[in-house]
């Protein structure tokens, strides 16, 4: 009998675990059935977590040097030191501009399937609030490459009652690719190349790596955008 209860206790304990894996990273709530968002106002807003300011580099695969130094094996078998790395990607990114690619992703969703319009302010009088927040960003390297770990909590609301609508957490390893500078569209593009390493990266300018680094959190925007039509379309 205790032996009995004992089994059906650590199930129950498990399952919350079990739940949290097999739901994603985090919180996601779709009550879209409850609520008409069609042809209706939305004010896009952004938060960036304050512990953000400085972006966190994980240098995973490197060693030291007989100075002390920390460098990194590239798969061209070069080195670079960790440092330098650290230094231009802390120089060229901004967590506003992250925030924004993400931001964006949701804005189209919503344009697109709910036929919604978009307002700068409070006073264009917006119907729902959709606040997409930067949680985590850290940039990655190893010997395949520099890719991106960004969290992303997307929050839908109902401006009049102040309830949730909808909700969504992701969180998105993405690599990032090298990218051109494409004078018909006025604006830098991901090349077919792949992924980037870290002798590539210190050849970059800082707006080469701006743009690749906001264009991987773009995608991050795009996994939100398509849980966004994968709900409106289940609803």
């Amino acid at each position: 009998m205790y032996k009995k209860f004992l089994i059906q206790s650590t199930i129950i304990l498990l399952l919350p675990v079990i739940i949290l894996g097999l739901s994603g990273c985090g919180t996601h709530i779709n009550r879209f059935a409850r609520f008409n968002l069609t042809n209706k106002n939305f004010l896009l807003k952004r938060y960036v977590n304050p512990n953000l300011t400085r972006i966190d580099v994980d240098i995973g695969e490197r060693y030291y040097d007989n100075d002390l130094i920390s460098v990194i094996f590239t798969n061209a078998g070069g080195i670079v030191t960790e440092n330098s790395v650290r230094e231009k990607i802390q120089n060229a990114v901004n967590s506003d501009s992250l925030v924004l690619a993400v931001s964006d992703g949701i804005g189209e969703g919503l344009k697109t399937y709910f036929y919604a319009n978009t307002v700068e302010s409070l006073n264009e009088n917006p119907q729902y609030i959709a606040e997409t927040r930067l949680e985590r960003f850290r940039v990655v390297s190893n010997t395949s490459g520099i890719y991106v770990m960004i969290d992303t909590r997307v929050i839908i609301s109902d401006r009049g009652t102040a309830k949730t609508v909808w909700e969504n957490t992701e969180c998105a390893k993405v690599p990032i690719g090298d990218v051109i500078y494409d004078f018909m569209c006025n604006k830098y593009i991901r090349t077919t190349k792949g992924v980037i390493n870290a002798v590539r990266l210190l050849q970059m300018s800082e707006d080469e790596i701006r743009a690749a680094v906001n264009i991987a959190a773009g995608e991050a925007g795009k996994r939100q955008c398509d849980r966004l039509r994968e709900d409106i379309a289940n609803y």
